[in-house]
């Protein structure tokens, strides 16, 4: 095995958990080294011609794993509707106080959407209104979208001053490679340079923000701004922030305090709700994953370097 065709099957048996098989320009864009594309192409010919690596209808898969196709096909057609949905509910985000940019997260970022799916959206918020501005977007889709999540699910939040993601692994990393921005491109921008630590998992990456639309600033939301930003606000998002922390620990319990803090985080910078924790379970299954591969196939896929 070269190191480039490792980094081929280390990045596919990752996707794999997800049935989620990659063209060749995602492919090699989301590889864990920097080989040229003629290497690349060489390397993944040799995988195919030794069948461990599969091809159909242009998209590249590990032979006997989970991905198909087909699912992946229905899934990017169903994913060109929900784009669109996504682009007016966003628009309807930034219309809220403190809002200052918005990014789509989970299936739909990867244009992998199923009928089960929720629209997930990453917003950035106005530093020490963080909890306000979640409150506030909460009671919207209570009142307004009956509480649906199908539409409007918005399970990170994060402030302008704490751009940096602390939670550094392969998980992490891929969220944030494919995260859509979709509001306030300098914002967006300087989310990713804080983030640039991505690029040691996938340093041929690149980042578009050419679909980014300016933030909105409607009368109503500038008024709200000001009405909360002095001692009431301050104490509206301590207040906030605890009642959530009560809540989700009464509602998830606190077995272990180590996998709640990395599922629930619950400071004044950022608000993280992912109750089924699958950074947990995904990292558990790659590492799993990499390893039965080895045995199965009596080889190694460790990189000289790895992330």
């Amino acid at each position: 095995m070269t190191v480039t065709q490792k980094a081929i099957l280390r990045t596919l048996l990752y996707f794999d958990i997800f049935s989620h098989p990659l063209n060749k320009s995602e492919l090699f864009r989301l590889i864990g080294i920097r080989p040229d594309w003629e290497e690349f192409e060489q390397s993944l010919g040799e995988l195919l011609t030794l069948n461990l690596v599969g091809n159909e209808s242009n998209y590249f898969f590990i032979v006997n794993g989970g991905s198909s196709i087909q699912e992946r096909i229905k899934k990017l057609d169903r994913s060109e509707k929900y784009h669109r949905i996504s682009r007016f509910i966003s628009r309807l985000i930034s219309y809220h106080p403190f809002v200052k940019g918005i990014l789509v997260s989970g299936s739909l970022s990867k244009s992998s959407f199923s009928r089960k799916d929720d629209i997930d959206f990453f917003v950035i918020t106005e530093p020490g209104r963080l909890w306000v501005c979640r409150t506030i977007l909460m009671l919207f889709k209570k009142i307004f979208l009956l509480n649906s999540k199908k539409y409007f699910c918005i399970n990170y939040f994060i402030d302008t001053e704490s751009l940096k993601i602390q939670d550094k692994n392969i998980f992490t990393a891929t969220e944030i490679a494919f995260l859509i921005p979709h509001r306030n491109a300098e914002l967006c921008g300087k989310f990713f340079a804080a983030n640039d630590w991505i690029h040691t998992f996938f340093p041929n990456l690149t980042i578009d923000l050419t679909g980014c639309r300016e933030a909105s600033s409607p009368f109503l939301k500038r008024f709200l701004e000001r009405l909360l930003r002095g001692k009431t606000g301050e104490r509206l998002d301590s207040y906030f922030m605890e009642l959530y922390r009560k809540r989700s620990g009464k509602k998830f319990g606190l077995e272990d305090q180590e996998l709640f803090k990395v599922n629930f985080k619950s400071e004044k910078n950022v608000s993280k709700y992912h109750p089924n924790g699958f950074q947990h379970i995904v990292t558990q299954r790659y590492s799993s994953k990499v390893s039965e591969f080895q045995t199965a196939h009596k080889l190694s896929l460790t990189l000289y370097t790895e992330p």
